[in-house]
């Protein structure tokens, strides 16, 4: 079977005069494997790393939503090293290198994070 993933990537700006929508049409990618790893994790404000993601064999798609509706949370590949943010409510959606761990850092207080990892 191929194309068991898809992914909608859809960006909407519109601030005064200036619009710009981003909407390419949706595409597929194939899974070799089967796994997936679907979590709801609470993130202190000291950092957190997940470092396993349960059956999954190869890392390959990642989405994560912060559940929180006040604070955000800070993530990247490595300690220390925050390359992305989720502000209450939102969300991110990205192709993660195989082997890689996630590392999470909440501000002000603990936020629930929602993870999924589907194997590459």
């Amino acid at each position: 079977m191929a194309d068991e993933i898809t992914l909608k990537p859809y960006l909407k700006l519109l601030k005064g005069n200036h619009t710009q929508t981003i909407s390419p049409t949706a595409y597929t990618v194939d899974q070799t494997g089967i796994g997936a790893w679907h979590s709801v994790q609470n993130i202190g404000t000291s950092e957190e790393s997940i470092t396993s993601f349960g059956d999954v064999g190869t890392e390959g798609w990642c989405y994560m939503r912060n559940l929180d509706t006040t604070n955000y949370v800070q993530w990247g590949p490595a300690t220390t090293v925050y390359v992305g943010r989720l502000e209450a409510g939102e969300t991110a959606e990205f192709r993660m290198e195989p082997g890689a761990s996630l590392f999470l850092k909440a501000n002000t207080a603990s936020c629930s994070v929602e993870i999924f990892v589907a194997e590459d």
